[in-house]
């Protein structure tokens, strides 16, 4: 029946994932098989909340450091309700997307959403200057179609490519190195901003940093965390600081939680900050309505 079948498949990817040319039994208490399972149902409904529209953005502010009066910066969010009002866990929701091959189709309906709305709101965006940053997947780095979709979308609703800033993780852009470098290169010749996501986190990191042309290094989120305790992560982030500042390039901390977190990568020279402290995730039409009101 129709359950046989689906657990049948779940040993069959779990073999494979643990290295082929083995068996592996299906066992209701195997975690491995557990999560397969949940993330098969987790799926069904990423797909039917994109094919109603029933997926959330959201946008969180960043700032910087030195400037109070700077431009407006975000970076957009994505989130997905549950049936009962709640929100899934944004873990498990790309945990099982990225599993069976769904962001470079979320990557685009994040891409559509937010810059027909952004098209709503056009003279606002250029008269604050607002910039709005939006991640991608590495699934999406392959797909060969991405870079014109992205520039349909941008030219359809008018909005200046420099208001746009791409993350792209820094282990998604080395597991694609020649198509990383393609795509970046293509994004950064239409005048849009490139930001290396989670950097640090790869043993390479700096090695890479050179084959990038990137805008920004998004420190990666584990050596913020714990700055304030850990003279490691100080350390790294102090060198990150630095190798950006002589590559002219900006840096942003995330998961900045805390006064003494925030004064502490301020005095390092990080340029910009992201996290609680500096302003929750909020709704992204609330976050536009408010640009609009600030400029009437």
């Amino acid at each position: 029946d129709g359950q046989a079948l689906t657990t049948a498949r779940m040993a069959c990817e779990a073999a494979k994932e643990h290295g082929r040319d083995r068996i592996e039994i299906y066992d209701e208490g195997n975690r491995s098989v557990i999560r397969r399972y949940d993330d098969m149902q987790l799926v069904a409904e990423i797909q039917q909340a994109l094919d109603e529209d029933l997926l959330e953005l959201y946008a969180q502010p960043i700032t910087k450091l030195s400037d109070k009066t700077a431009t407006p910066q975000f970076e957009v969010l994505l989130r997905m309700p549950d049936k009962n009002g709640g929100r899934i866990q944004s873990g498990a929701f790309f945990s099982a997307a990225e599993r069976y091959g769904l962001m470079p189709q979320i990557d685009r309906w994040v891409i559509s959403n937010l810059l027909s709305r952004l098209g709503k709101v056009r003279e606002v965006v250029i008269a604050c200057e607002a910039n709005f940053a939006i991640n991608l997947s590495g699934q999406s780095l392959s797909d060969d179609g991405f870079l014109k979709f992205i520039a349909r979308e941008i030219e359809d609703n008018k909005i200046p490519d420099a208001r746009l800033c791409f993350e792209i993780t820094e282990s998604a852009a080395v597991s694609n190195l020649n198509k990383a470098k393609a795509f970046i290169n293509g994004l950064r010749d239409r005048g849009c901003k490139i930001s290396l996501d989670d950097f640090g986190a790869g043993l390479s990191s700096f090695a890479y940093l050179k084959s990038f042309n990137v805008d920004t290094l998004k420190i990666d989120g584990g050596f913020i965390r714990d700055i304030t305790t850990n003279q490691i992560s100080e350390a790294m982030v102090t060198a990150i600081t630095q190798v950006a500042k002589v590559m002219n390039l900006k840096t942003v901390a995330e998961y900045v939680e805390t006064e003494e977190t925030f004064e502490l990568v301020r005095k390092i020279g990080v340029d910009n900050a992201q996290g609680h402290l500096i302003g929750k995730p909020m709704i992204l039409i609330d976050v536009l309505n408010d640009l609009e009101n600030a400029n009437s």
